[in-house]
């Protein structure tokens, strides 16, 4: 067997940066092993050989987290809230959100800016690990409606047209 990867576990999850653009990195998951005394995920037929990233949350308060196929080609994603790596609390799971095939994606709102996420990656059903890729952006919002808009335009008459980010 291949030896553990570092990020094996919350307490040594590898950093990720947040940006405005998703700049796939890639990683693997094999050699990695379950991990114990964390709320199970909840989604993506979860047998373990999961491994673990982090990311501060921005001062939107918003974080997308993205994953695309390598040699994984169906994985599974959960996030997670906690004052530190022992104690984490699931906030929400994914399988198949990601437009990337088989892969998850999570949009996140209302989080605490300046806190810590935990991301915990795995392959669905244990059987076809391996590479895959994982950016985090933050999305833009749409620009606020003027606070004196032109005669006869209010915000409260807009029709919205799109919903972009989870926005």
């Amino acid at each position: 067997l291949p030896p553990p990867v570092t990020n094996d576990n919350p307490c040594n999850a590898i950093p990720l940066t947040s940006g405005s653009t998703c700049n796939y990195s890639t990683y693997t998951n094999i050699g990695a092993t379950g991990t114990t005394g964390v709320p199970a995920p909840g989604c993506a037929n979860y047998l373990g050989n999961d491994v673990w990233f982090q990311v501060t949350v921005p001062a939107a308060g918003a974080l997308n987290i993205d994953m695309q196929t390598g040699i994984m080609t169906d994985g599974g994603m959960a996030i997670y809230s906690g004052s530190n790596c022992n104690s984490l609390t699931l906030i929400t799971c994914n399988d198949d959100g990601s437009n990337n095939g088989l892969m998850p994606m999570i949009s996140a709102t209302g989080l605490t800016p300046g806190t810590t996420i935990w991301i915990r990656v795995w392959e669905y059903g244990n059987d076809n690990n391996g590479t895959f890729g994982i950016c985090v952006t933050t999305p833009v919002p749409p620009p606020a409606c003027a606070s004196n808009p032109p005669a006869g335009n209010t915000c409260a008459l807009a029709t919205s047209i799109c919903n972009f980010n989870g926005y």
